[in-house]
């Protein structure tokens, strides 16, 4: 009974988060306005006010963090994780998911315990998903840099300039490398210069293959030379750099399985003894000696945590 409640309360918090970044899903609004039109009914009028006044208080309740340095940096993390949320939005769903969850859970529940742990997932939860889609989109740009330098090589051979050969790779290659091509033309449309429309692009982006491209890139429009064969060169090193960073995945499977497993497993544990037998952990809880105890372990956990990282983690 209790393991359910501890779910539900879960779920409730995670269904509000969702359905306020539902009431920001532009083409699910359009969408529903053309339905409405449809029907024409004063029951899908009425639904619609009601969305756009939740989607509008919303919008006010961001506006408080809009101001924030701390916000300006967070858009700069969402631009790179290809998260269509403005910061003082994201930092807006990211507090009410860590206050929410465990407001829920202990008015369902009255466990302390459980309340704080909820918190602590509230507060590290939106942030590990944030870095972790800026870490898939990065992984897959860099796995496409080597067929977007082909084709801009090809291009550049055909005769086309290098703002039509950057176009090429817009229209021929999937995002997310599409849409920060597509970025750079803008900018240089509006005004930029090319060298710094490119800076731009590996600001947002943070690859070191990219930097490298850019680079050449730039040395080669001072100093002369030819384009399509520089490219063709660093294609084949990046594809190479690509290969062996395969292997070394591979090679360091396992040990980063095991730093996963160590870092999951106390955390996991905790959990499942505080929906079972929430006062199995009082006694830690209540006493000086088991605050000594789970700080002393939670330190050594982080000790690991960072070798395991240090050897897995192989810079070339």
């Amino acid at each position: 009974m209790l393991a359910t409640i501890y779910i539900m309360a879960f779920l409730a918090a995670f269904c509000l988060a969702m359905a306020i970044l539902k009431t920001l899903d532009k083409k699910g609004e359009v969408q529903e306005r053309l339905e409405m039109v449809a029907r024409a009914g004063h029951g899908a009028e009425r639904k619609e006010r009601q969305r756009l006044s939740l989607a509008d208080l919303f919008r006010k309740v961001s506006t408080i963090f809009a101001a924030s340095s701390f916000t300006e940096k967070m858009q700069i993390q969402l631009l790179q994780a290809g998260i269509p949320l403005k910061g003082e939005e994201f930092i807006t769903l990211w507090l009410g998911i860590a206050l929410a969850s465990p407001l829920v859970a202990y008015l369902l529940t009255f466990n302390i315990p459980l309340t704080f742990l909820l918190f602590l997932l509230g507060v590290g939860g939106p942030r590990f998903y944030l870095l972790h889609k800026k870490n898939e989109k990065l992984k897959k740009l860099n796995e496409q840099l080597g067929d977007a330098l082909v084709i801009m090589a090809n291009a550049l051979r055909a005769g086309f300039g290098f703002q039509q050969a950057m176009d090429t790779v817009r229209k021929e290659l999937p995002p997310p490398i599409a849409n920060e091509f597509e970025w750079t033309l803008r900018e240089i449309n509006l005004g930029s210069t090319t060298e710094e429309a490119l800076l731009h692009m590996t600001e947002r982006v943070k690859s070191d293959d990219l930097d490298m491209i850019v680079t050449a890139i730039l040395i080669q429009r001072q100093v002369g030379g030819n384009l399509a064969q520089i490219l063709d060169n660093i294609s084949r090193t990046i594809r190479e750099r690509t290969r062996i960073k395969g292997q070394i995945k591979t090679l360091t499977a396992q040990g980063r399985l095991s730093g996963i497993i160590i870092g999951l497993l106390p955390v996991g544990l905790i959990f499942l003894l505080l929906i079972i037998n929430p006062g199995y952990m009082n006694t830690m809880l209540e006493s000086p000696l088991g605050f000594y105890l789970l700080g002393a372990g939670a330190i050594s956990e982080l000790i690991g945590l960072l070798i395991i990282n240090k050897i897995v983690n192989i810079d070339f």
